[in-house]
């Protein structure tokens, strides 16, 4: 009854509308059925079903699994790429590790499932190292490049791969590793004595005879 009149069905009242799954909806149900099965139990058709679209709709977007797991990682970890500007070297790098150290702290089991899953998938081994890796670099390479124009750091060292390997090295290490908190007072002392000394670190050059 509605007004004193029955209404009957589908007389006049429009069909209720699924909302569009997004690409954000669809990769937080990737990320959810990693954590839930795993990556080699994870299946395109539970994905379909969670985030009620058809499979056609996945495949014409990525060619299948691995690919569609990599686009979840880099959506997920677009926070960790676009650190603030704070105007100095080293308030942007603890802005840096505060961040890697919010995704790992969030992502402590995925991170560890998906590293056994690599080692058993050569296809999710090779885009996780060529597409998701090289985008956490982004964020600490403009943070290098900032402080080589303010003159914090020679121009050079954002060239040095030992930096962009000790950032997230030390912060996962911390949590993943030793299931210790990545603090502010821990990153500080990263930070202080061993990212930026490795940033500064000028070679002694040969003296000319």
């Amino acid at each position: 009854m509605l007004g004193g009149q029955q209404v009957g069905a589908g007389a006049g009242v429009p069909a209720a509308r699924v909302p569009r799954c997004t690409d954000s909806d669809l990769f937080a149900v990737v990320i959810d059925l990693l954590r839930e099965v795993g990556f080699d139990r994870m299946t395109i058709d539970a994905v379909a079903a969670r985030a009620h679209v058809s499979k056609a709709t996945i495949y014409r977007r990525w060619d299948g699994k691995a690919e569609l797991v990599v686009a979840a990682l880099r959506d997920r970890h677009v926070g960790v790429h676009n650190p603030p500007d704070t105007g100095s070297l080293r308030g942007d790098l603890i802005e840096l590790l505060r961040a890697t150290a919010a995704i790992c702290t969030a992502d402590c089991d995925l991170m560890q499932a998906l590293t056994f899953a690599m080692r058993t998938n050569p296809e999710l081994e090779r885009l996780v190292r060529h597409q998701v890796l090289p985008a956490g670099r982004v964020a600490s390479t403009a943070i290098l490049v900032r402080a080589a124009a303010r003159g914090e750091i020679p121009p050079e060292a954002g060239e040095r791969v030992l930096f962009h390997d000790l950032a997230p090295a030390l912060t996962m290490s911390r949590i993943v590793a030793h299931g210790l908190p990545a603090d502010d007072a821990f990153l500080t002392q990263v930070v202080d004595q061993v990212l930026i000394p490795v940033l500064r670190y000028q070679p002694d050059r040969p003296s000319q005879a």
